[in-house]
């Protein structure tokens, strides 16, 4: 019964967001306006999805604190999520340079995880070694660079109307399935951004800087807390997480790579990404979003099942990953 009501409420939020979302977006700036070189679409549109996915998030939240226990390392998140809301926010209006966003979620990340062991990665299972590895005085520094890695990846993928949307509610199932972690906070979440992943392909709004920074803070942070708790308990294999995440990793390894060699800065935005060369390939929005859905979800599903080894996923898709990329180079020439 609380899950309903917190969910109509959110509803209620995000469709009150949406009919006003022009008025709104005009007097805040939150407009994206196209340039006909990397923003397409053919009308200034509101940045208002992050801020109706952090509404969710707030009415989750303010539930937790009054009818709820809510622990210190809940409170942590809750704080550094919103650091991380607040600095897209402001980069969505301002449009902040790169060094000066890395600067402020180095920072944030810092003082945030140190504050709780729960948020450190401290201990590292390989299956496929059967070895465990401490990190110790490499705790915070390795958390920090996980995190900034996955942000930014998370980030990168926001370069089409719903994919960022639909990575995110992926990786927020797959993380409740994988820690047998069903929380309300995510029940919650992931329904509300199907209602915003609705909203976004159909041109209505767009997600902007706040929300990818929002959903890879609230994303990254779970998976150390799940991961940490469950490797109490258990040797839970690193690969799991690897798996997971790795499309958007190697698309972000492979594209950081094709900048440098070209002599040019990593983190200045281009049109190399794979949803990239799936759109000027002639494929459809939808089309894109379904292939995506379908090669993020299929090494979860091997993996899940232990149909193959989690090295031998990783390989096969690491092949096919590039050998994909090179067919659709080929086609745009």
């Amino acid at each position: 019964m609380v899950e309903f009501i917190l969910i109509v409420l959110s509803f209620f939020i995000i469709y009150l967001l949406n009919k006003y979302r022009k008025k709104i977006g005009k007097k805040t700036k939150l407009l994206d306006k196209p340039d006909k070189i990397r923003k397409l679409h053919e009308k200034s549109t509101p940045l208002l999805g992050g801020i109706m996915i952090f509404s969710s998030y707030i009415l989750i939240n303010f539930y937790s604190v009054f009818f709820q226990e809510f622990k210190k390392t809940s409170l942590i998140i809750f704080l550094c999520c919103i650091s991380c809301f607040i600095l897209g926010l402001l980069d969505d209006v301002k449009k902040f340079s790169y060094k000066y966003k890395f600067l402020f979620l180095i920072i944030f990340f810092l003082f945030f995880i140190s504050l709780d062991q729960n948020l450190q990665i401290n201990k590292i299972y390989f299956l496929s070694l059967n070895r465990q590895f401490y990190l110790e005085y490499l705790s915070i520094p390795f958390t920090l660079l996980c995190l900034l890695l996955l942000i930014n990846a998370i980030n990168l993928i926001d370069g089409m109307d719903g994919l960022c949307i639909l990575i995110s509610s992926i990786f927020l199932i797959w993380l409740m399935n994988s820690f047998k972690n069903i929380e309300l906070l995510f029940i919650v979440l992931i329904i509300s951004l199907f209602y915003i992943l609705y909203l976004n392909i159909k041109k209505e709004i767009f997600l902007g800087d706040s929300g990818s920074l929002f959903l890879g803070c609230l994303i990254g942070l779970n998976i150390i807390l799940n991961y940490n708790l469950e490797i109490s308990k258990i040797n839970y294999p690193v690969e799991n997480i690897f798996i997971a995440l790795m499309l958007p990793g190697f698309d972000m390894f492979r594209v950081f790579a094709i900048r440098i060699l070209s002599n040019k800065n990593p983190f200045l935005p281009d049109r190399n990404h794979l949803h990239h060369l799936l759109l000027d390939s002639g494929l459809s929005p939808i089309k894109i979003l379904t292939i995506f859905f379908i090669i993020i979800l299929l090494p979860i599903i091997l993996n899940r099942y232990a149909i193959f080894s989690p090295v031998t996923i990783i390989l096969s898709y690491l092949f096919l990953y590039f050998s994909f990329i090179i067919r659709l180079k080929k086609f745009s020439n």
